[in-house]
């Protein structure tokens, strides 16, 4: 059975650790108890591992063993782990999964335009708003839920835990307030915004912007001239853009970028401000695709 699954950085899970292409065999199996785990929904995924701080694949899941789930959380006795997915992929594909499961329930349902100057609205759980028009709005305030929209000009949100909005039109913005949640821009000129804990907000496209608000969470963005900025603590902010900056405002934060970006550090003691710089990467003083911390005034490294 195709199915996605979480790891943490390393691609370790409980400790476990798997390989990319590799399969792995067990004689048991127990949902949420033992066996190897794994989801149906890619969106459910984000229930147990935050897309801020996590690595997510595409699997295939045998030996499945029945059993009740409060989600599309599977065990098997056999995983081979297909690929791994990155997360403005997997946003998307979320999008997609959620749209190509047309329920007709209220909690389970789909709202889909693609006409101009549109909009596409849902506030059932595990639901999808997706529109494709010029001048439109996909949102969606449910649980586990996508908002998705194509056109340019363009707004995705979606206030839900647990749920992704994404965009790829220029000029156009991507909101997510829910904790745990991923807010994915690919366009230029346009915003990823989230407020929620542990969540992502990331953009690709040039002179952008992507900010995150929450408390360990991730501001990434890959465009020219662009801005990835976090103001949560424990956060991190990274660019991988020509001449972009880096924010890690929040307390115990930090930031990394490419060759000729810049990085914007703080430092806190009990509740304030005590130190706020900014450095060009060099390559020398301060090195490329490293992470910094601001340490007593001072960049250090932190990896």
């Amino acid at each position: 059975m195709k199915c996605f699954k979480g790891f943490d950085k390393n691609l370790q899970c409980r400790d476990f650790q798997y390989e990319i292409g590799k399969t792995y065999v067990t004689d048991h199996a127990e949902l949420c108890q033992e066996g190897f785990h794994a989801c149906t929904n890619p969106l459910d995924v984000f229930s147990y591992y935050n897309p801020g701080e996590s690595r997510f694949c595409e699997v295939e899941l045998d030996g499945i063993v029945n059993g009740e789930s409060k989600d599309s959380k599977q065990a098997g006795t056999k995983i081979t782990i297909i690929k791994e997915i990155d997360i403005i992929e997997y946003t998307q594909l979320c999008a997609e999964y959620a749209k190509s499961k047309e329920h007709q329930t209220k909690d389970c349902s789909v709202a889909s335009n693609s006409g101009d100057c549109s909009s596409a609205s849902n506030s059932g759980d595990c639901s999808l708003a997706s529109n494709s028009g010029d001048c439109s709005s996909a949102s969606n305030s449910g649980n586990r839920s996508s908002a998705s929209n194509s056109g340019d000009c363009s707004s995705a949100s979606n206030s839900g835990d647990c749920s992704s909005a994404s965009n790829s039109g220029d000029c156009s913005s991507a909101s997510n307030s829910g904790n745990r949640s991923s807010a994915s821009n690919s366009g230029n000129w346009s915003s990823a915004s989230n407020s929620g804990y542990r969540s992502l907000a990331s953009n690709s496209g040039n002179w952008s912007s992507a900010s995150n608000s929450g408390y360990r969470s991730l501001a990434s963005n890959s465009g020219k001239q662009s801005l990835a900025s976090t103001v949560g603590t424990s956060s991190q902010a990274i660019v991988s853009g020509e001449q972009s900056l880096a924010v890690a405002f929040g307390p115990d934060s930090k930031a990394k970028g490419a060759l000729g970006d810049f990085l914007t550090l703080s430092e806190w003691i009990n509740g304030e401000i005590i130190n706020c710089s900014t450095l060009k990467i060099d390559g020398k003083r301060i090195k490329a695709n490293t992470f910094y911390k601001m340490i007593n005034g001072k960049f250090v490294e932190d990896e």
